[in-house]
């Protein structure tokens, strides 16, 4: 495995990375616009014009591991013609990244090329568990895969949190409410309220971001997420520690031409 970081030293030229390497995975971060309309994409781009020109016209494949707006990878796509390009969105949580790499719930691979695709299963098949389910489909499929799964968590802990207020109210026990609605196999887990940062809401770099992201793609193509809309605002309301805002590289400056607060 060779890898290259700007924010980390590496034992590798990015020319080296490049030419030593069949697959090449861009994991780099999305920030959020300051003023909440969207996700900051500069970095992704910089980093895929960086690589697509030295890959252009080959058999290596790049592939997109950054949470991106669904149909990004098919913007590269249209951009850049002659690059093999993929969306393998990543599921890791902060608590436990190298434990959810090598149990994932699920490897989702979109790709244009069914055999691209082939060859990035066969790549992760000797890492991950035999068991371990494959998702074959297209890149912006993929990417929204992503988006739906944070989004859905955040919406879940939102509503526990409702719950949990409607619960101090009636002097019962939530704890006690909780563990008898998470036996519903429907409903699952993940319903804790205060979270494991101790605050209500949600916080941490994905589900705000994410959250942003949709909502800032909902405007742009005019389609009603008024709901979603909603789990933002309340979360902004209820969540004391914006800790998404304090986190290093994770805020960008405020989108060009918005004028949004």
């Amino acid at each position: 495995v060779f890898w290259y970081s700007r924010s980390k030293k590496s034992p590798w030229t990015p020319s080296e990375v490049i030419s030593s390497s069949e697959f090449l995975f861009v994991c780099v971060p999305t920030p959020i616009y300051s003023d909440y309309s969207g996700i900051d994409p500069s970095i992704v781009d910089s980093v895929v014009f960086d690589v697509a020109s030295k890959v252009s016209g080959t058999d290596k494949i790049l592939i997109i591991k950054s949470t991106v707006i669904p149909g990004t990878t098919a913007g590269y796509a249209k951009k850049y013609p002659k690059v093999k390009f993929a969306m393998v969105p990543e599921f890791l949580t902060e608590k436990t990244p190298e434990y959810d790499f090598l149990h994932p719930a699920r490897t989702i691979i979109g790709a244009f090329d069914k055999n691209v695709a082939e060859r990035i299963k066969k790549l992760h098949q000797p890492v991950l568990p035999k068991d371990s389910p494959y998702f074959l489909t297209d890149p912006t499929s993929a990417e929204l895969a992503k988006y739906m799964s944070n989004t859905m968590l955040a919406a879940k802990v939102l509503l526990a949190n409702e719950y949990y207020a409607l619960s101090q109210k009636l002097g019962v026990n939530y704890d006690s409410v909780r563990k008898m609605v998470e036996a519903d196999k429907r409903v699952g887990t993940h319903l804790r309220v205060p979270g494991p940062d101790g605050d209500l809401g949600f916080g941490g770099k994905c589900f705000p971001k994410d959250i942003v992201a949709l909502l800032g793609l909902g405007r742009a193509l005019k389609v009603d997420l008024s709901a979603l809309e909603a789990i933002w605002k309340k979360n902004l309301k209820i969540r004391k520690n914006r800790d998404w805002e304090e986190i290093p590289g994770a805020v960008s400056g405020a989108a060009e031409g918005s004028t949004r607060r």
